[in-house]
């Protein structure tokens, strides 16, 4: 039996980051207040009185602070706040990481490895080009390697590391969308498609370079077959003042360093639908995301595809026709700062069920807790810990004999050593997949640069 495979094949996700996951990815505008009053003036004609505008609720997953804070630049003299009014936003940051297995896995050993993200933001209405519409610009660079061979491990323990091509130092460009609102809480999206980064909510809200390492905690694992990057089409609505739903169509092929054109509609599509609802339980907010993914083309026979790491056979296996993938995802606040609804702890769990045939994952699940530390002085530090389990289908295991499920528990720290600039402590123990390898101790230290 070969060890898992480091090449990257098709598809695989939408969204959800960790607490944030994920995900972020139907877009949530604040609801409308309630209809203006109308007040008198002294010469009796009607004028509507300033409008009662409701605090916006706090989102699920925990802030790091202002946003002049989170770059080492700050405003740049000026020039970050003086583009932005115009239409023009601009982010960059640079992640190095050093991980090592220290015990268990398949070997010990420590591996540098780096990322450089970048992504411009245009908005239609401030540039006097068109209202509601803006373009994202996602690119991305991956420097080094990683420990996953050595961890021997399913899910990768960096999932930032993992794109845009495992083991490949590449610079590519992975997003590219065009949105344009038609209502408040309506509108149309297309473009070249990336599941993780692609726009500037995703970037700076949900990034996988300042919360966990692992895949599991940033991206439900069920989804493997959704593809990483491609072009696609979609749209998003509010449905009353709680639902939000998305439809996605997009090319089967997996594409992060290439157009996505040359192969596009050649194996069918994928279709993602997705249903948003937030609640309110004991006066805390919160949020259940219900999505399903359905695949119209012919796949490889239980082939891994985008987000994992699994054995597969050099000789093609047979073709299926068809696959899908349902999940329910839960993010629920536990505390809020009174003073700052932005800061807080919360709880985030993922579920999702595949068809384990061609999907090669029939059950997945993770919860983690995340919230700002408790210490003095710290309040713009994150931390949190997990767990998740990766269940694979019984055609899968019989494939390979040996194989089993995999299990893994993360804590990390991450804390402000200075304006835009975080040093995050993790600790991972993941009883891999591969039958008889040890439980694998992987230890790692990231420094994130915001410029």
């Amino acid at each position: 039996m070969r060890r898992p495979g480091r090449r990257p094949q098709i598809l695989a996700a939408f969204v959800l980051c960790w607490w944030t996951a994920g995900a972020a990815r139907a877009q949530e505008d604040a609801v409308p207040g309630p209809a203006a009053p109308i007040a008198k003036r002294g010469d009796e004609q009607e004028a509507p009185a300033p409008p009662d505008t409701p605090a916006p609720e706090p989102d699920p997953y925990p802030d790091e602070g202002p946003d002049a804070s989170r770059f080492l630049l700050g405003d740049a003299f000026g020039l970050r706040s003086g583009w932005d009014a115009r239409g023009v936003s601009f982010f960059a940051s640079f992640t190095p990481f050093q991980p090592g297995v220290a015990s268990g896995g398949a070997g010990r050993g420590s591996v540098w490895g780096g990322k450089f993200e970048m992504l411009a933001h245009l908005d239609g209405g401030k540039l006097g080009l068109w209202d509601g519409g803006t373009f994202d610009l996602y690119a991305e660079s991956r420097l080094g390697g990683a420990i996953d061979e050595l961890a021997a491990v399913y899910s990768p323990t960096n999932l930032a590391m993992f794109f845009p091509v495992p083991d490949e130092q590449i610079t590519a460009i992975t997003g590219l969308k065009f949105t344009q609102a038609i209502t408040e809480r309506a509108g149309i999206f297309f473009g070249k498609l990336n599941a993780l980064n692609g726009d500037r909510e995703k970037f700076l809200k949900y990034p996988l370079t300042s919360r966990f390492w692992n895949a599991a905690f940033n991206f439900n694992l069920a989804l493997d077959r959704y593809p990483y990057s491609t072009p696609g089409a979609g749209f998003y609505a509010g449905v009353g003042p709680k639902t939000d739903v998305a439809l996605l169509v997009l090319d089967s092929h997996n594409a992060p360093r290439t157009s996505g054109l040359d192969n596009l509609g050649r194996n069918g599509v994928f279709l993602y639908a997705e249903a948003k609802r937030k609640t309110n339980f004991f006066g805390l907010p919160g949020r259940h995301v219900f999505a399903g993914l359905f695949g119209t083309g012919s796949f490889t026979d239980l082939a891994p595809a985008s987000f994992l790491q699994l054995p597969y056979d050099p000789t093609p296996p047979p073709r299926v026709s068809g696959t899908w993938t349902v999940l329910w995802n839960v993010e629920q606040c536990l505390i809020v700062d009174p003073d700052d609804p932005e800061h807080g702890l919360g709880l985030y769990i993922q579920t999702g069920l595949g068809d384990g045939n061609p999907n090669p994952v029939r059950g997945f699940i993770s919860a983690a807790l995340c919230g700002n530390s408790p210490l003095p002085g710290r309040d713009c530090d994150l931390m949190g810990v997990g767990y998740y389990h990766l269940g694979l289908s019984s055609p899968f295991k019989a494939s390979f004999p040996g194989l089993r499920d995999e299990d893994g528990v993360e804590l990390f720290y991450n804390a402000r050593v200075a304006r835009g600039c975080h040093l995050t402590p993790d600790l991972q123990v993941v009883r891999p997949g591969l039958a008889p390898v040890d439980a694998a101790l992987v230890l790692g230290l990231r420094l994130k640069v915001d410029f």
